[in-house]
């Protein structure tokens, strides 16, 4: 494939026929320039060895070394935009518990939190398979499809919490059934399912799907949050002050605990393993090791391939016409001799020029490469280090802005990654190219939870791929962090507007307080007030009364969390 860096020099090769031309009147003023002088039997006898053609031949290799000067200042770009990259991995997709159970504080900070940190050291170790996440509670959905987009996954697996299914309850036997029907059917990849619960379920069967697992060849690891002694379920209100535990339907505190018979039985009876959660976190480590041992396959993905600049090729052909023109004389049978002497120049110009030395021939493709092979063995610094030089070698390189970005997004200097991006996508002409620079630059300004920014970076880039799976996934995440940043921001300015309010109420009171009382005949006799109060409070006690007996009334058994 070929297209050139900077095309508006191209609108240059209008001087070609221009020239032509210039050198036609030329010709014709210098023929009657001539002929006043003398005629064509006398210029004969005076010059015999003047060649009309080769005067002609001379015009025209300048010409042609003017377009190719051209070409050069448009330079020319050579290369491909994506190459086939083998990698070997598996399928995977991890099932994640989001019941209202994992907010028990048995480990810390919660069963969720370190749920979703122990999937995210998953992630960070894993290396050519493709993960998918499933959330799950009462019912369960696809958080994302299987992906290679480590980065983008654990953008999703940091925004869930226990509002991302609405159905109450535990249904680990549905979650099991929706992983095993997203897998890609045509895929020969071995497939494992990782579920990370504290093994409360709470309806529906589990047999089944496990059954249907080991039958398709799918083996399931379990990873347990939670202790056997178990905790309460705490709330919390929205200044993160606790304000009450789960209670049930009689009023009692709920005591959730681990459920370590179900997890075990369920990995067993599929090939895989059971772990139990420790606040190392080593039973990631073993999960690790274990995916490891199953067969993965060969498959190939796509990689950003930078064009590489071939300017030199031009350019040489161009030195090349003037350098022929310039020894080619006016004068008959001489071209060849002068041709000779200069054929051993001319082959030392060439070798130079297409064979250089080692030193000078370090391309920013090579560049590239080592940098890309660096950052594949998460080697970022050397990563970064390679793009850096690449662009010292040609500072307008888009890959090489797009790719150090990476690095930089990698070592989570965001801010960097996020000019890099942008000075790529200027750079970049075609559409896939621009979409992928919009879908990194709105991944910088999710994590610099500049929320508002990312959606229109992400609705940029689904401009020019509009069917992109994970940036409509992003957009909608972004969309959420960004009505909660919003909501935030309104609970505190609701909060100031409170606090000024107070501060005007003390004011107020203060302000009577410094007025004369009222005399002791308004005021309410004491031993009338105590009546009133004591009143007020049989009244409550009777009410409270009445509700214990309602609530005892209702007969409700099922688990809601």
């Amino acid at each position: 494939m070929l297209r050139f860096a900077h095309p508006e020099y191209l609108w240059l090769l209008l001087l070609i026929p221009l020239g032509v031309v210039g050198f036609i009147i030329f010709n014709r003023h210098y023929d009657r320039a001539l002929t006043k002088f003398a005629n064509r039997c006398v210029l004969n006898t005076l010059v015999p060895d003047h060649s009309r053609g080769k005067k002609l031949t001379k015009q025209v290799l300048i010409l042609v070394a003017l377009m190719f000067l051209v070409f050069t200042l448009a330079d020319p770009l050579v290369g491909t935009r994506l190459e086939e990259v083998k990698r070997e991995g598996i399928d995977l997709f991890v099932v994640l518990d989001v019941s209202l159970s994992m907010k028990a504080e048995d480990i810390k900070p919660n069963r969720l939190e370190k749920a979703k940190r122990d999937v995210s050291a998953l992630l960070k170790k894993l290396s050519g398979d493709r993960v998918g996440l499933i959330v799950f509670a009462g019912d369960a959905f696809v958080q994302f499809p299987l992906t290679s987009d480590y980065a983008a996954a654990d953008l999703f697996i940091s925004a869930i919490d226990v509002d991302a299914v609405p159905v109450p309850g535990t249904f680990i036997g549905l979650a099991i059934e929706r992983a095993l029907a997203s897998f890609i059917k045509e895929s020969p990849a071995q497939k494992a399912i990782v579920v990370v619960s504290d093994g409360e379920n709470t309806e529906g069967d589990i047999a089944g799907p496990v059954d249907e697992a080991k039958r398709k060849g799918v083996r399931i690891y379990t990873i347990g949050m939670g202790t056997s002694e178990g905790a309460p379920i705490p709330f919390y209100d929205k200044a993160g002050n606790r304000i009450d535990y789960k209670r049930d339907q009689r009023g009692s505190i709920v005591l959730t605990k681990l459920d370590e018979t179900i997890l075990r039985t369920i990995a067993e009876q599929s090939g895989g393993k059971y772990y139990r959660a420790t606040s190392a976190g080593n039973e990631i480590e073993e999960v690790f090791n274990d995916l490891n041992t199953l067969e993965k396959i060969e498959f190939g993905t796509k990689q950003i391939s930078g064009f590489e600049s071939r300017y030199q090729y031009p350019l040489t052909l161009a030195l090349f016409f003037l350098l022929l023109e310039g020894i080619i004389s006016d004068r008959r049978s001489t071209f060849l001799k002068q041709l000779k002497k200069f054929i051993p120049g001319i082959f030392v110009f060439l070798g130079c020029i297409f064979f250089p030395t080692e030193s000078w021939a370090q391309s920013v493709r090579s560049l590239v490469k080592e940098g890309t092979r660096a950052y594949n063995e998460k080697k970022y610094i050397d990563a970064e280090v390679a793009y850096k030089k690449a662009l010292e070698t040609k500072p307008e390189s888009p890959v090489a802005k797009f790719n150090l970005g990476n690095a930089y997004y990698k070592q989570q200097r965001y801010e960097e990654a996020l000019q890099q991006y942008a000075q790529a996508e200027r750079a970049l002409s075609s559409s896939d190219d621009r979409a992928s620079a919009w879908y990194n630059i709105g991944n910088s300004l999710y994590e610099s939870k500049k929320y508002q920014e990312a959606v229109k970076a992400y609705k940029q880039s689904l401009r020019y791929r509009p069917r992109d799976p994970e940036a409509l996934y992003n957009l909608q995440m972004a969309l959420e962090k960004l009505k909660q940043q919003q909501q935030q921001q309104n609970n505190q300015n609701k909060q100031q507007q409170k606090q000024e309010q107070q501060q005007k109420n003390q004011q107020q009171n203060l302000q009577q307080q410094q007025q004369p009382q009222l005399s002791q005949r308004h005021q309410m006799p004491q031993n009338e007030a105590e009546r009133i109060l004591e009143a007020m409070r049989n009244n409550e006690r009777e009410i409270q009364k009445n509700v214990r007996k309602r609530e005892a009334a209702r007969i409700r058994v099922e688990k809601d969390w």
